[in-house]
């Protein structure tokens, strides 16, 4: 073996050496001053977020439907939409807690509508003049049908249209509902609950 390739190889083993030795050194530099500033500080109690107190805290409650009133009344709809029809009934009892699911949608339909002061204001202009001082937000309005004059767009919002027929909160129901124009939708997505298939 000649002088200079004994010289090449101990060059060699020497910088693996070197590099091997800088690397462990580095890990060390790491562990001693990184990771320490990870951990949590030691007057910080840790807890599991699957504890039921954290969770309570962190997940907000789902809408208690227990303030709301619920409705009481008899409906038979009628729907029709692109050539399918179909005919279901909404009976409630004022009972959310036995009630289909429609009427506590039904139940929160007419709170959003009784607290709208402009809701309320231009439906009650559809009654009489004696009507207009005494009359308050009341459950038939939900059904309210939109005034002659009042300003709307064009647009079709759908195809689908709908008879509604009853009695709701002691009131007579008989009303037509479809897609045609803002007002008209308006009143469509404000209904909506009694529209869509039952299940």
């Amino acid at each position: 073996m000649s002088h200079s390739h004994s010289d090449r190889r101990s060059r060699g083993s020497l910088g693996t050496v070197l590099l091997a030795g800088a690397c462990c050194a580095g890990a060390v530099a790491y562990a001693v001053l990184v990771a320490p500033s990870m951990l949590p500080p030691q007057d910080v109690e840790t807890t599991n977020v699957t504890t039921p107190e954290v969770l309570g805290s962190v997940i907000e409650p789902e809408e208690d439907t227990a303030d709301l009133e619920g409705p009481v009344g008899h409906l038979r709809i009628n729907v029709s939409d692109r050539g399918l029809a179909w005919v279901q009934t909404l009976n409630c009892t004022g009972d959310l807690t036995t009630d289909p699911e429609p009427c506590a949608v039904m139940a929160e339909a007419a709170a959003e509508l009784a607290g709208d002061p402009t809701a309320t204001e231009s439906e009650s202009e559809s009654g009489t003049d004696e009507e207009e001082t005494d009359r308050e937000v009341s459950g038939d309005q939900l059904f309210t049908e939109v005034r002659s004059g009042t300003v709307c767009t064009d647009k079709v919002y759908g195809p689908q249209e709908a008879a509604i027929e009853g009695t709701w909160e002691g009131e007579e129901i008989d009303t037509t509902l479809s897609r045609k124009g803002s007002c008209e939708e308006a009143r469509w997505q404000r209904l909506r609950a009694v529209t869509e298939q039952i299940g």
